[in-house]
């Protein structure tokens, strides 16, 4: 089965780096540079999981995830600079898988990946 990712971050080469790193690991990978094009690219297709920028222009990481959550989603996992306790918290109040800071590996990167994707126990 092929898994699909949402990469929703603004720095262009920090895009193209995940994008890399994922297609790599055998992912198949969308991206977008924007809140607005990444809500437009989750109502049009459906994805495995999303890694979210929380600062971006016009519409935060944030504001996305909160428009995600009222549609229905797959596991969110934000990836930011932010160590800020406050967002941090405002995420995972609202649904975030998991949260990942800049500089990262791209090994931690694939493992938080195929972390969100494993079977919950019940």
């Amino acid at each position: 089965m092929t898994r699909s990712v949402l990469i929703v971050e603004d720095d262009e080469m920090i895009r193209e780096m995940m994008d890399f790193t994922l297609t790599q690991a055998g992912y198949t990978v969308a991206s977008a540079s924007s809140g607005e094009a990444a809500l437009e690219l989750a109502r049009r297709m459906k994805f495995s999981a999303i890694l979210l920028d929380i600062h971006m222009p016009r519409m935060s990481g944030v504001d996305v995830l909160r428009a995600l959550k009222r549609t229905g989603r797959p596991p969110v996992i934000m990836v930011t600079a932010n160590r800020n306790a406050e967002t941090v918290g405002e995420a995972m109040r609202l649904g975030c898988s998991g949260y990942l800071c800049k500089p990262f590996r791209p090994e931690e990167l694939v493992q938080r990946v195929k972390a969100s994707l494993a079977p919950r126990a019940a």
